[in-house]
């Protein structure tokens, strides 16, 4: 079973959480859980779906997303709408 290497998860775990931590104003560790405690992480870490290979900005947009809908496909990134 193919899995995704430990130091790309490292790497989004610190970006998205700066992300989050920079937006919305959490301390680091509410972030990091907040992070990895979601539906989002969990595409994340699923190899076929190959989110690593995604710009963190789409993961964070994600990960906003599901705590705002409860669905992080919501995303503009998943959807595909165009911005007008």
């Amino acid at each position: 079973m193919k899995s995704i290497d430990p130091r790309t998860l490292d790497f989004f775990d610190r970006y998205v959480t700066r992300l989050i931590v920079e937006k919305y104003g959490l301390d680091e560790m509410k972030a990091i859980r907040g992070f990895i405690d979601s539906e989002t992480y969990q595409m994340l870490i699923e190899p076929e779906l190959e989110l690593y290979k995604m710009s963190p900005h789409v993961l964070f947009d994600m990960w906003e997303s599901e705590q705002i809908t409860g669905d992080p496909r919501n995303s503009l990134y998943i959807r595909g709408d165009e911005v007008e």
